[in-house]
């Protein structure tokens, strides 16, 4: 299977470190963006890295200022302490860091299709409730294969035991790629990420998704008001939200950042419901610019979702 290469930013005391680091990084198939030495102290030029992977001195007042800066900047970061795994052979020292990639920087993509799989342009939040698996599956029915550059976060409300249900009902719909969002990994396009109703997540600048242990805030688990304001803090106009069938409010609070970040709301017309207390409430915020059954959402996403004017097709 196809791993997505990622650009590692390498920060060290010493040259030798910055070399092993290089290896290692290397060794478990991942590209170099970045290597600094801490002396330097210079973080400058740096928008490429992805993850970055550190093995400082931690006793000394400068490595701690440099790891302060660096988790300013909303980035994973992989601290590698050289004396926990000494000992190791190579081998099983690339497996441990590798374990480490996949669970702190975004590539436990062990599932994903063979091919050159690219991060997503755009993230789009599908939000739902009661009603909402039939209507979110009409919709990514309806959807060409050849659609790119797009990314979708499924937030559904639903207990934690029917979620693997949710997610085979998702994968009968679509030729896309559908992942649990259990791990840290890349936004690629034509992925399909269900939201875990247990765990938050975490939405970065870099288009990496990660999972934050924690409860949903608020009366909905998972919350599309949460979900939506990190998509349109991190993706701006390259973001939108289409909120399907539901009962109650979630996702009206988020409506208005989302527009005012440079996103599009859209929700599927009351009329087509099986209940409209969700499309109600966001269409009640004055910011949705399209509204329509499934299948017409489909094909103005495709077709139109760049389009400023305001529309509404039953």
């Amino acid at each position: 299977m196809a791993v997505h290469a990622l650009k590692f930013g390498l920060l060290a005391e010493t040259t030798a470190q910055l070399d092993d680091l290089t290896d290692l990084v290397h060794g478990s198939g991942h590209d170099i963006a970045e290597t600094i030495r801490a002396s330097t102290g210079c973080l400058d030029n740096i928008s490429a890295v992805e993850v970055w992977v550190v093995r400082l001195d931690l006793q000394h007042d400068k490595s701690v200022q440099l790891m302060e800066i660096l988790e300013t900047y909303d980035v994973p970061v992989i601290y590698d302490d050289i004396e926990s795994y000494s000992e190791l052979g190579v081998a099983e020292r690339l497996n441990r860091f590798a374990e480490k990639i996949q669970l702190c920087a975004g590539t436990g993509m062990s599932n994903r299709p063979v091919g050159d799989a690219k991060k997503a342009r755009e993230i789009w939040v599908l939000a739902a409730s009661t009603g909402g698996p039939e209507a979110v599956g009409r919709f990514l029915k309806t959807l060409p294969e050849n659609l790119t550059g797009v990314a979708f976060l499924y937030v559904q409300h639903i207990n934690p035991e029917i979620s693997p249900t949710l997610q085979k009902a998702i994968q009968s719909n679509t030729q896309w790629a559908v992942y649990k969002c259990d791990r840290s990994q890349p936004l690629l396009e034509k992925s399909i990420y269900v939201v875990s109703p247990s765990d938050q997540v975490s939405i970065h600048a870099t288009g990496v998704i990660t999972p934050l242990v924690g409860a949903w805030e608020g009366p909905y688990q998972p919350s599309a008001n949460q979900v939506m304001a990190k998509v349109a803090r991190n993706y701006g106009k390259r973001s939108g939200c289409i909120i399907f069938s539901g009962m109650g409010d979630d996702g009206s609070q988020s409506c208005s950042f989302m527009k005012g970040s440079g996103g599009v709301v859209w929700v599927q017309s009351p009329a087509s419901c099986t209940v409209d207390s969700m499309p109600a409430s966001a269409l009640a915020t004055g910011v949705v610019t399209f509204q329509g059954s499934p299948e017409i959402l489909a094909r103005q996403f495709v077709y139109g979702r760049h389009i400023g004017a305001t529309l509404s097709l039953a």
